[in-house]
């Protein structure tokens, strides 16, 4: 899967992965002394000959995907790292302190991207936005979750590297991907379908006139269960109509400009 709205530079090193299939995300830093760019990471990875490749790239101001995310990168150093999870690239060095990796990421296309991942491809349905321990990694190979590659090192070996480093600021990467996990839930309707939740033609399709919950499918398979505004509406209506009927004197006036308020919404 390729993320919408996010540059993609085909990166030489992709392989095929034995099942297809993903399931953790790998945070790493570039420990490039120059501390080149994204673009500059993506560039590099079209003709690197060392086998070690990432799917994303990303700095202070962009982020670039280099592999698709149901190629196998050459990331982790063992089979295990490499075959279960997609590889993210920050352009950082284990040294950095927690403020200047605060500083140095653009943290809302990283987790932008991230979460885009996470809500439509379909290996990830599951995934915890967390970081998973080494004793979890170890039980499980497979699990859905955040990890760094020193995490990787110690549960799989393959490898001596420690990054991201001891100052990677994990709660604040975790923060962000679940709340852009959320803001894309929210927004996963198109206005047509947000419109069609609250419109009088919809309210008035008697099929579903007794159903207290509505389950709305969108064309891309996203589902949300609403309450049932046609029901809810209904019975607002027959709570003022009885109302308005109890009354020793009925204004008839005043009970159809009620009746029509309610069907327009008001």
């Amino acid at each position: 899967m390729r993320v919408p709205g996010v540059p993609f530079v085909q990166g030489r090193n992709s392989f095929t992965d034995a099942d297809g299939k993903h399931f953790g995300i790998a945070i790493h830093n570039t420990s490039n002394a120059n501390l080149a760019s994204a673009e500059d990471e993506a560039d590099f990875a079209t003709r690197r000959t060392d086998g070690i490749s990432a799917h994303f790239y990303c700095d202070k101001n962009s982020i670039v995907q280099s592999l698709d995310t149901n190629a196998r990168a050459g990331h982790a150093g063992s089979t295990e790292g490499n075959q279960n999870s997609i590889a993210v690239e920050i352009t950082g060095q284990n040294s950095f302190s927690r403020q200047r990796w605060l500083d140095s990421v653009a943290w809302d296309k990283l987790a932008s991207t991230l979460a885009f991942v996470i809500r439509n491809d379909p290996d990830y349905a599951g995934f915890k936005v967390r970081r998973a321990t080494v004793a979890e990694m170890r039980d499980n190979p497979k699990i859905k979750a955040f990890y760094g590659h020193d995490d990787m090192r110690r549960a799989f070996g393959g490898t001596t590297h420690t990054d991201p480093g001891p100052n990677f600021p994990w709660d604040h990467l975790i923060a962000v991907v679940k709340a852009a996990v959320d803001e894309q839930e929210d927004d996963m309707f198109s206005d047509n379908d947000r419109n069609a939740l609250t419109s009088a033609n919809f309210r008035a399709m008697g099929v579903y006139a007794d159903l207290d919950e509505i389950t709305y499918r969108t064309v891309n398979g996203a589902s949300r269960t609403e309450p049932n505004k046609a029901k809810v509406a209904r019975l607002a209506l027959e709570r003022k109509v009885a109302e308005l009927a109890a009354r020793p004197q009925l204004d008839i006036e005043e009970l159809a400009e009620a009746i029509a308020k309610r069907i327009n919404g008001h």
